[in-house]
């Protein structure tokens, strides 16, 4: 069980909109415009609230069913892994 988080975690997706904003605001400034898809994106950020399962049976071939498995990384369908997400991509720009 867990609480509800005091900071947001919802993952906006940009909408068909946005683009055509910002494609339309590149080409009148004659800008160049490169984007980009991040693959396993969720799994480069950690947690910061204490996560747990019990392991189930498809990890028994490596000998762990039924033990508490602890989760570090943000993982998809947790509630704020996209916050942490977020929160990683930022850091990551402000240090390029």
């Amino acid at each position: 069980m867990t609480e509800v988080p005091k900071d947001s975690t919802y993952s906006l997706v940009a909408s068909l909109r946005s683009i055509r904003i910002v494609t339309f605001i590149a080409e009148s400034n004659q800008l160049d415009l490169c984007a980009g898809d991040v693959r396993k994106a969720y799994l480069e950020a950690y947690t910061k609230e204490k996560v747990c399962c019990i392991a189930g049976p498809e990890f028994a071939e490596y000998g762990l069913q039924g033990h508490l498995l602890i989760i570090v990384k943000a993982l998809y369908g947790l509630k704020s892994s996209g916050a942490r997400f977020h929160e990683k991509f930022v850091d990551s720009l402000a240090r390029l």
